[in-house]
This record gives C-alpha cells, sequence and structure tokens, in this order.
C-alpha cells in the first residue's frame, strides 16, 4: 500500500503568503509563517489551496467555452436535420432532463435522506429560469446531457458537444457570479460547482488531466467553508447540500488516506439524530483522520502511537459491529437463494449463490456502508500489526456480505417502477462498497484465497456493471496476482 506523510513543510500551489503576493515581494513559504512575515511581525495566511485548484480548473474549462459554442449551432443540425424548428431541441432536452431525474431519484415524492441533494434539483431548475445569471439551470442541464450522451448503446458526438457546451456555460456564470458578489458563494453557486464535479466523473475533460473532477470537489468543499465562515450566509447554507458534500469529501479521503477539510461539527449539526446512519458516518469520518494518521506514524516510525491506534480501530469494529445489531428492523434483511428469473450479474460465474433481500433498495445501504467501513477498519490494523487472523476473517465476511447485497441496492423491492426510477443514483450506492471489497481482493492475497479468485472476479464485473449502469467513467486496475 502506498504510504505518504499527512505532514509537508510547504505548499506547492499556494506560491506565497496573501501578504508576499500583496507586496509583489519573492515569499519562502515557511508554514504557518513565513520568514518576511515574521521578521516583520505582520500575520501570515495563504490561500486556500482546494480554491486554488478549482480556480486553474475554472480557467481551464472557461477558456474551452467559445469553441463550443461555436459548435452548438452545427450538432443542433447534424442531430436534427438543418430544417429542424428549435422547438424540437427545447422539446428534446426536456426529455433528457426528465429521463435524469427519474434515473438519478430527483422526482421521488418521499424524503430519503440518501438522495435528498438530488431532490433539491427540480426546484432549483424552475427557480433558476427566472434568474438569467444563475449557473444553476446550465449546471443541471449539462449533467442532464452528459448522463443521456453515456446511456446511449452508440457515441453520440452532437450530444456530448451540447453537454460540453452547458458545462462551459455554467463555468462562465460560476465565475461571474463569484465576481460579483467577491468570491462569496451563494448556496446555488456551490450547488452548481457540486454538480460540475459530478459531470466531469460522466465526461472527464479530454484533455489529461490527472485531478479531473478532483478540482471542482476541493472548488465546493472551500465554498462550504467559507459559507460557514461567514456570519452573514452560515446560517443560510442548505443543509441537504451539506450532509451530500460531506459524504462525498469523507469517501474520498478514506479512498486517498487524507484528513478531511471541513470539520466533523458542521456535518453533526445537520444530521437529523433519529437518522440510522448518522454514527456509521461519524466513524467513517474519525476513519479517515485516524488512516492520515497511521500513515503518519508509519513514516516516523512511531510505534507506540501505531500501538494505541490499533486500539482504537478494534473499539471502532466493535462498535460498527453493535450498531449493525440494533438497527430497525426496515434495515434488517432476509436471505434466499438465487433464481433463475434474478438479474444478468446474479448468473455469471463466481455469483453468490444466496442474496439479501431487503425491504427497500436504500435500506440497503447503511448496511453495505457499514460492511465497507469495517473493511476498510480491518484493513489498518493488518497495515498496524501485520498478519491478524480475526481481521482477515472480518475483511472476507464483509466482502461476502457486500456481494450477497449488491442485488438488493440495484434491482429495488419488486415495485412496478423499481427497474427504472433511481437507477443510476442505486448504481452510484452501492460504487463504494464494491470499490473497497474488489481493493481488499486486491491488496491481500490471502483473502483472496479465501473468498476464491471466481468470485473476486465477479466482484470485479459487479464494479464494472454498476459503473457502466450509474455513468460513471472510473478506470479500474482490474489486473489480479493468482500466483
Amino acid at each position: 500500500m502506498h504510504i505518504k506523510a499527512s505532514v509537508t513543510a510547504r505548499s506547492p500551489r499556494s506560491k506565497g503568503c496573501l501578504m508576499c503576493r500583496r507586496s509583489k515581494v519573492k515569499c519562502n513559504e515557511v508554514h504557518p509563517q513565513c520568514s518576511r512575515c515574521a521578521r516583520r511581525g505582520t500575520e501570515c495566511s495563504y490561500p486556500d489551496a482546494l480554491e486554488l485548484d478549482f480556480r486553474d480548473e475554472n480557467s481551464k474549462a472557461a477558456a474551452r467555452t467559445a469553441a463550443l459554442w461555436r459548435t452548438r449551432t452545427q450538432a443542433a443540425r447534424l442531430l436534427h436535420g438543418c430544417s429542424a424548428p428549435s422547438r424540437t431541441l427545447e422539446d428534446l432536452q426536456d426529455q433528457i432532463l426528465a429521463a435524469f431525474y427519474r434515473d438519478f431519484d430527483c422526482s421521488a415524492k418521499v424524503s430519503n435522506p440518501w438522495i435528498e441533494f438530488f431532490q433539491m434539483l427540480p426546484t432549483l431548475y424552475r427557480r433558476s429560469a427566472r434568474h438569467p445569471s444563475s449557473p444553476t439551470r446550465q449546471a443541471i442541464r449539462a449533467l442532464a446531457l452528459a448522463h443521456h450522451s453515456r446511456q446511449q448503446q452508440q457515441s453520440v458526438p452532437q450530444l456530448e458537444i451540447m453537454a460540453r457546451t452547458e458545462y462551459s456555460q455554467a463555468i462562465t456564470q460560476i465565475r461571474l457570479q463569484l465576481q460579483r458578489s467577491h468570491g462569496i458563494p451563494s448556496t446555488e453557486t456551490v450547488v452548481s460547482v457540486a454538480l460540475m464535479g459530478l459531470f466531469d466523473s460522466i465526461l472527464p475533460s479530454p484533455a489529461p488531466v490527472e485531478s479531473w473532477h478532483a478540482a471542482h470537489q476541493h472548488g465546493a468543499i472551500s465554498m462550504v467553508r467559507q459559507q460557514i465562515a461567514s456570519p452573514t450566509s452560515a446560517a443560510s447554507i442548505n443543509p441537504y447540500l451539506l450532509k451530500y458534500q460531506y459524504l462525498l469529501m469523507v469517501i474520498n479521503c478514506l479512498n486517498q488516506r487524507s484528513q478531511p477539510q471541513l470539520p466533523l461539527q458542521w456535518w453533526t449539526a445537520v444530521m437529523d439524530p433519529e437518522f440510522s446512519a448518522a454514527r456509521l458516518f461519524c466513524t467513517m469520518y474519525r476513519l479517515a483522520q485516524w488512516q492520515a494518521e497511521i500513515d503518519s506514524y508509519i513514516v516516523y516510525s512511531n510505534h507506540h502511537a501505531t500501538a494505541d491506534m490499533v486500539d482504537k480501530l478494534l473499539a471502532a469494529n466493535h462498535a460498527l459491529e453493535a450498531w449493525e445489531a440494533q438497527l430497525p428492523l426496515s434495515s434488517h434483511f432476509s436471505e434466499r437463494e438465487v433464481r433463475a428469473d434474478d438479474s444478468q450479474i446474479l448468473q455469471w460465474p463466481g455469483a453468490p449463490s444466496r442474496v439479501y433481500v431487503y425491504e427497500t433498495s436504500w435500506n440497503a445501504v447503511p448496511r453495505t456502508f457499514c460492511f465497507a467501513t469495517r473493511i476498510v477498519i480491518c484493513q489498518n490494523i493488518l497495515l498496524c500489526r501485520g498478519d491478524n487472523e480475526d481481521a482477515e476473517r472480518t475483511i472476507v465476511e464483509m466482502i461476502r456480505h457486500i456481494c450477497r447485497s449488491t442485488h438488493a441496492v440495484i434491482s429495488g423491492s419488486g415495485g412496478r417502477n423499481d427497474a427504472e426510477e433511481g437507477l443510476s443514483m442505486r448504481g452510484r450506492a452501492i460504487v463504494w462498497p464494491l470499490n473497497v471489497a474488489f481493493s481488499a481482493l486486491q491488496h491481500n492475497p490471502r483473502v483472496l484465497e479465501q473468498v476464491s479468485l471466481e468470485s473476486a472476479q465477479w466482484t470485479r464485473r459487479a464494479l464494472q456493471h454498476v459503473l457502466r449502469l450509474s455513468g460513471s467513467s472510473l478506470a479500474l486496475n482490474m489486473d489480479y496476482k493468482t500466483g
């Protein structure tokens, strides 16, 4: 496993503190206070690295706007014929938007904590029609077009051109809005930036960019930080947006072994204490912190701190096991044999012979997130201790739980509309648990041996399937070591 220190002496992206920038002098970028500010006794602060990432990517995207705009008219002609009226294009966009709302469960009538951010979008789209300067309308339309483009059986370059044109218009409007508000973002600006990050996970930039959608995720986090820090806007931040942004941030930090950039108390302040996954989310947040600390302890050979961390990890694993046992009946599952009429993924070689049945697809999500979190906890125990049969046994058990729950998440509970409504969103809900299971199989030969190569290959195919289902363009390293 790649280990990196969580502490650095200087920020490679800062290009000097704000005081040195203002004075147009060279800064030696020592943290927390540069030498010039220390010598002069002045306050020393650095630009937000997350915001710099976002603004750099924003500038690149905005530069493509003119070229993409020129191709839009040609794209419409190729799609509809030269004589097609503009109403036809508007009708097509309305159909694509309706399909996006259906696939991402935006139109769900019942409030759902897992999709409440997406349930905001139809209202924001209608509201933004009255404000031409709002980027939200273009951001939602860009995402809908990108999703529709990815869902087509064959490539439709005209749709992609239209999607990227809307994307670039949204970027331009975001820049203008931030300039007008002197850099203080509104909730709609943050929503638009978050949607741009989602867009880039569906249609990544054609240019070879290492971070692709990470820049927009960083920008959204930076804006959330600004909003909450500002006394005039803290009360107005939408809790649905905040919870969605936190969940994305924590999962990314768990994947990248980095510290969360926002404090836990902002998340817990908007979490419903009755929500069954509240404790799970707090554990995921703390686990992201612990991973970054573990990497630092290993780099600096701090064996005492590493041993203390193992105790924390063991306690967290036991606490999650107890939390799972106390979940309400609606989150419980029954078990049955796989049937011939089950979905195609259960007919593939290596598929589980038995599957879990939950009351609804969304009720399966907290369990699968718990299974994945316990895998990550036990992987860190192995990282600190080396061989540990209990940790390996738990990883194997959790992988099997995730595989048996996959069908329940993406198949629905058997209702008439389950096959259509929210399918892409449900696919995204199982991506992280399957990815954690897949990673554990890749990096631990003893776990792979116990699960079996055939089952591991099924896990890989199931992950590929849900990535296609959700429209994600994430690339995977699929190599298995069998020797």
